[in-house]
């Protein structure tokens, strides 16, 4: 099966509806989980692997009483608190020249990179590491609009379930990392044209759920506008 990005995204933002996110924020999930199925992150394939922790369970609150302290996430998905989490820091950059972040009690770091490159062009660099299943470390660099990123064995680097953001204001070159493998806008851009094609169970999954969205046919959903049927038809 073949789809495009905006196909991916509304039915991961129906499926995030059905499952009680509520309006924005069934948006920001679904550009979360689109941006990585666009950029080869397997992001459907995510979403299906989380339902059981995500269905009805919506909390997105965080507290942050001090950005120098550990934010504790509590084991919920970033798909729930990482975008006011981001906005926050952003919104925090505008007064401060960097910002270090440790998150706890999260996992599935990856789901913050989207976020972090959709706020790339206000931060002159945004920086992601965390330890994935593997024990690998994972670390994303973001400069200039292109993410450059490497992995290498975690040699107690970083702990399960550990994310931790870098954002600084300085001028960074991004050119010694240019061996490097690199996500950039020409990239995403290519991608865009071509069709998307997520695997097919996790799919399954996803639109089974997003399907809850639509109300049954019927006289009085007829009546209440369903179905697009109207005087002149």
């Amino acid at each position: 099966m073949s789809f495009s990005f905006y196909e991916v995204y509304i039915t991961a933002q129906r499926a995030f509806t059905a499952m009680g996110f509520p309006y924005g924020s069934d948006e920001d999930a679904a550009f979360i989980i689109a941006w990585l199925e666009l950029n080869n992150f397997d992001g459907v394939a995510l979403l299906a692997s989380l339902i059981n922790e995500l269905d009805q369970k919506y909390e997105g609150k965080i507290k942050l009483d001090n950005l120098n302290k550990e934010v504790n996430f509590k084991n919920k998905s970033i798909l729930m608190k990482g975008p006011g989490l981001i906005d926050f820091i952003s919104s925090e950059m505008k007064r401060k020249n960097k910002i270090s972040i440790k998150i706890i009690n999260c996992k599935n770091g990856i789901l913050f990179l989207p976020l972090l490159y959709n706020k790339s062009e206000f931060v002159n660099l945004s920086k992601l590491s965390f330890c994935d299943t593997n024990n690998a470390m994972k670390t994303y660099e973001i400069v200039n609009k292109k993410i450059i990123f490497n992995i290498k064995n975690n040699v107690n680097l970083v702990q399960e379930n550990v994310v931790n953001i870098y954002m600084d204001n300085k001028e960074y070159n991004s050119k010694k990392n240019i061996d490097k493998k690199v996500i950039s806008e020409i990239s995403i851009q290519e991608n865009l044209s071509k069709s998307l094609k997520p695997l097919s169970k996790a799919w399954n999954k996803i639109s089974k759920i997003a399907n809850k969205t639509f109300v049954p046919e019927s006289e009085e959903s007829r009546n209440r506008g369903a179905g697009g049927g109207n005087d002149n038809d």
